[in-house]
């Protein structure tokens, strides 16, 4: 269970970044190995059909910056893992978590215009999760019920609640905090 007052903490970080500046964090492609120490996968893309893929690494194992983002500009939907440090905000999200469940907390952008691939079919986590809409708007299902998120928005829904992003139709960004 997550209590309002981390959600509360998380309304009030306000989340600066915008499409270009992902699309340029990209180009750090050194910042983006295929796989981190732990084996998690830095970035993938989602497919229409809901698997995910990693067809943009060069092979030296890191990001083919110039493949990655055509992907996402061809509409996929690109998952970047471990991005607590990807700007001053996002770090200050990945303290708040850590600090109020005394232990690191995995967090993800999902990135994504709506072209082609959105999200994965209807799922669930085994662990609570934390979403706050960067920015865009994206239309969720959430336990049979819609649910749209805006700019800055933040929600929670507990382990075991199926859920699935339905529809976004322009640029979005969310970060997804995995509460494992």
């Amino acid at each position: 269970m997550v209590d309002d007052s981390i959600l509360n903490k998380l309304n009030k970080i306000q989340v600066s970044l915008s499409e270009t500046e992902v699309l340029d964090r990209l180009l750090d492609r050194r910042r983006w190995p295929m796989h981190y120490i732990d084996g998690q996968p830095s970035i993938e893309a989602i497919n229409e059909n809901g698997t995910k893929h990693q067809n943009f690494f060069d092979d030296d194992q890191y990001l083919n910056s110039a493949r990655a983002i055509d992907c996402y500009e061809d509409g996929y939907s690109l998952i970047l893992s471990n991005i607590g440090g990807f700007n001053h905000s996002t770090f200050l999200i990945q303290e708040v978590l850590n600090d109020h469940f005394q232990k690191r907390i995995n967090c993800n952008f999902y990135f994504g215009n709506g072209l082609k691939s959105v999200s994965f079919e209807k799922h669930k986590h085994d662990y609570p999760v934390i979403v706050k809409n960067i920015y865009g708007t994206s239309k969720w299902i959430i336990n049979n019920k819609e649910v749209v998120l805006d700019n800055q928005d933040v929600i929670w829904f507990d382990k075991n609640t199926d859920h699935q992003v339905i529809e976004i139709s322009k640029p979005k960004l969310s970060m997804t905090c995995n509460i494992q």
